[in-house]
Formats: C-alpha cells, structure tokens, sequence
C-alpha cells in the first residue's frame, strides 16, 4: 500500500522547487540592497518593483525624484552591479516610474519613514530559515566567496545582509505588513 505523499514533499516540488520562487528569492535580495545604491536621499521615495532581463523598473514618488535619479542613473548601475553580481543578475538599465508610485507603496507598505519596518536582532534571529531558502543562501555566499575584489569582513556583512533580508521579508509576511 503507498503512503499518501507528505504536503511539504509536494510544496517543495510544486512550489519551492521552481525557477519562479528562487527567482522572486533573488529579487527580495536584490532589492533589500536599492538604499545603498540610491542612497538614503532617494531610498525613501523609491523602491523598486520588477526586473525584465537586465533592466530593474523603480517606482518613484513622483517627477522630481524621477528627473533627479535619472542624472545619477549610471552612478547607480555601477553600484547595482556589486550587489546584483553575486546573485548572478546583471542590471544595465533602469526605467522609473511615477505613476505606479501609489499602487506599488500601498500594496508593500513602504510610504515614507512612518510605516518602514525596523526588526531587533532577537527577532531577526529568532527567524528559522527552511533547507530550501539556506541551499539557496549558500549558493549565493558561495558565489560572494569567489568575488576577489571583496575583503573577507565584506564578504561577511555581505551574507549577513543577505540571511537577514530574508528573513525580515518572512517577519513582515508573518505580521502582514
């Protein structure tokens, strides 16, 4: 007689186990590092929301801040590109926009300083991380061990950010923020 197959085996093979969740994975990652290529003038009035091949789309705000992000456009590339490169993802354009600006902030609760999301560490740690997302993590790290023009402390921080956005994004599922 065959056993009924376990829900997790099944979640695994139809859900976790797809080119679309490591792809959203890798995106989560990649746009936890936007504040530090945009910087903290611009990380409050953009976010970005999507990537279709090599070009990350940003919601903006609104005009200005869209008009002031595309003179630093190339600046922000290149700081992309360290961040994008150990997730084997290449960014070499970036589109913004304005009018999405409302719907994409509503649906992630990300409108300005008041409603950004601050976890403690004991939380953070607190956090358990499935076999799937850590294969995933060491794949990444593994990739960030090879890079050679990172020090070994960055090449910490590095994955440390990585593990830690992860599982903050898990935290605001779990509150429904």
């Amino acid at each position: 007689m065959n056993q009924p197959a376990k829900i997790s085996d099944i979640l695994n093979d139809a859900v976790f186990d797809t080119a679309n969740y490591k792809n959203s994975i890798k995106k989560a990652v990649a746009f936890g590092f936007w504040k530090n290529a945009a910087g903290l003038k611009f990380a409050s009035f953009s976010t970005p929301y999507d990537i279709k091949g090599k070009t990350l789309f940003v919601a903006v705000k609104n005009p200005q801040v869209m008009q002031e992000l595309l003179f630093y456009k190339r600046e922000v590339i290149l700081k992309l590109k360290d961040y994008f490169l150990p997730l084997d993802m290449e960014i070499e354009d970036i589109r913004f926009d304005y009018k999405i600006w409302s719907r994409i902030t509503q649906n992630n609760k990300i409108e300005g300083d008041e409603s950004m999301y601050y976890f403690e560490d004991d939380e953070i740690n607190e956090v358990e991380l499935n076999n799937f997302e850590k294969e995933e993590i060491s794949k990444v790290t593994n990739s960030i061990n090879k890079l050679s023009f990172l020090d070994e402390k960055l090449k910490m921080k590095y994955e440390k950010n990585i593990i830690n956005s992860l599982k903050a994004k898990k935290i605001r599922g779990l509150k429904g923020v």
